[in-house]
């Protein structure tokens, strides 16, 4: 009888040493699976707000052309608003500045390029086309690094001195 009782404590022992283990393995694995979707649920949250600062460039880039088409030189730019009229040479709203912006961990651009047809209807990437004298092509980039990764997005427009026509 007294041998049967020291067999069960050693028993007993390796199954409370076998619970700790699955235990600590649950809990390690549930560790683990929380940070990657903490760090996922980050990365959403910044490839939305990329996303919508991609969109403000062009929707920018509207305002910029309905007031000044004449600002649309061939080059990388950012846009600054100007909510002001000073000095007086400079139009209210939205303006291209001449290189990158960088706003929070976002680092955002636009470039500005001919705009090339094929036909009278349809833009073209073929440099050997007609370029269009009223039609720009402009492309909006917003890139971001998060948990050691890149992340770039980017939207091409063409868009049109509508005035002159």
């Amino acid at each position: 009888m007294e041998q049967y009782i020291r067999n069960n404590k050693g028993q007993a022992f390796i199954e409370l040493l076998l619970a700790l283990t699955i235990l600590a393995i649950i809990f390690g694995s549930s560790l683990i699976v929380t940070q990657q979707v903490t760090k996922d649920i980050e990365i959403s949250k910044q490839k939305l707000e990329a996303k919508y600062l991609l969109q403000q460039q062009i929707e920018s880039l509207y305002a910029v052309q309905n007031e000044s088409w004449s600002s649309f030189i061939p080059g990388q730019y950012y846009l600054q608003y100007n909510p002001t009229n000073n000095p007086p040479q400079q139009i209210q709203g939205w303006e291209l500045v001449p290189g990158e912006e960088t706003y929070n961990e976002y680092t955002i651009y636009v470039t500005i390029a001919p705009a090339y047809r094929q036909d009278q209807n349809t833009f073209t990437t073929n440099t050997s086309d007609t370029i269009d004298p009223n039609a720009m092509e402009v492309t909006a980039n917003v890139s971001f690094t998060s948990y050691g990764e890149n992340f770039s997005y980017t939207e091409t427009e063409y868009l049109t001195n509508w005035q002159a026509y």
